[in-house]
């Protein structure tokens, strides 16, 4: 064998390498983004699941019973704590969107069931009374309005 054939072999090994190499920079990648995303989908659901558990306090879930009911009736205070609980809502439901969206297949069925959970609070009279209000105060980007909005359209349509 001569020096020529040596190193015919020897690029044919470094470019296998090479080529080696860039597959498993590839796969570490992939794993990378699926650990990346199952720790949002974690901290998206666990802000989801902390987010309902605040109602465990049964004194706070008396509150949100009467806020539903009539937001008028509140003091500033009450208002001010409905809405922030509220709005808290709104924007784990903007996450979980947002993360849902970038999923190769989308939860479906998770989708609809934290959707229905918001459009159920926002539609109450005192649910719907401080979604009036935070349009009015323009709370939130109209991305998040157009969203929500659309998905109480929906509800009021099924």
């Amino acid at each position: 064998m001569d020096l020529s054939n040596i190193a015919d072999i020897a690029d044919l090994v470094a470019a296998l390498a090479i080529v080696a190499s860039l597959a498993f920079v590839g796969f570490e990648l992939h794993m990378t983004r699926k650990q990346s995303e199952l720790s949002n989908w974690r901290e998206v659901l666990q802000a989801f699941t902390d987010y309902k558990a605040a109602t465990n306090d049964i004194a706070f879930a008396a509150f949100l019973v009467r806020a539903h009911e009539d937001y008028e009736a509140l003091d500033p205070a009450e208002k001010m704590s409905f809405g922030l609980f509220l709005e808290q809502g709104v924007h784990i439901l903007g996450n979980f969107l947002k993360h849902n969206d970038s999923l190769p297949r989308k939860l479906v069925g998770l989708e609809d069931a934290i959707m229905n959970t918001f459009a159920e609070m926002l539609t109450t009279p005192g649910g719907a009374a401080w979604w009036a209000e935070a349009h009015d105060r323009k709370r939130f980007m109209q991305d998040t309005f157009r969203v929500v909005d659309g998905l109480l359209e929906r509800r009021q349509n099924a």
